[in-house]
């Protein structure tokens, strides 16, 4: 089943957030690039595409499900779920409209951090290659900030 965004979520991560993180000390200069390596952390975990399965910010999804699906269990992708919009039967079977996300900028601080963390390590890593180095991923970084919310299967 493919769900459609319809209202994209406001960014669960502001700019000045990022700033504090990246210690920018305020450099505004740095402030369209940061905001955009806000926008590709979240876009890997959030939404219909995102690695969680979960909404994070609040945002309006549709999806189609099969009539006797939705007359049987009354379940949607990408909790949490927020309200039912509308409901519209057609040829295909269901059209729901539905809100989810986490409300009034809820979104737990783990995946809050484990985006900063992302940000971080895309600004610090400019480049699509990097020289041989001995780094390796923190024990407690994102997989494991994010790993309790993932949702595994509907």
């Amino acid at each position: 089943m493919r769900v459609s965004v319809i209202t994209p979520p406001q960014p669960v991560v502001s700019w000045e957030q990022a700033n504090a993180h990246l210690r920018l000390d305020g450099d505004v200069s740095a402030k369209v690039y940061v905001e955009g390596l806000i926008a590709v952390a979240t876009a890997w975990i959030d939404g219909p595409d995102g690695w969680l399965g979960r909404a994070l910010g609040e945002q309006v999804l549709e999806v189609v499900l099969p009539a006797g699906v939705w007359s049987r269990e009354r379940r949607l992708p990408l909790p949490p779920l927020l309200g039912i919009v509308s409901e519209t039967p057609s040829a295909d079977g269901v059209t729901v409209r539905y809100r989810a996300g986490y409300v009034d900028s809820a979104v737990p601080a783990p995946i809050r951090h484990a985006i900063l963390l992302m940000v971080g390590h895309l600004y610090e890593n400019r480049m699509a290659v990097t020289a041989a180095t001995s780094m390796g991923a923190m024990p407690m970084g994102v997989d494991a900030l994010l790993s309790p919310y993932r949702v595994w299967g509907i």
